[in-house]
């Protein structure tokens, strides 16, 4: 009886860390698709 216990106890932790790992490369792919900023110091400088 333990043994299932412990069988369900690991797999209830194998499903977390299943969804931790889809919701990092969630986040990844909507940090890829976000629109990057670019700084520019002197606006002046390229119009010479």
């Amino acid at each position: 009886m333990i043994a299932f216990y412990l069988s369900l106890a690991a797999l209830g932790a194998a499903g977390a860390a299943l969804i931790r790992q889809l919701a990092a490369a969630e986040a990844k792919q909507r940090a890829a698709l976000r629109p990057v900023r670019v700084h520019v110091t002197d606006r002046n400088a390229r119009r010479g």
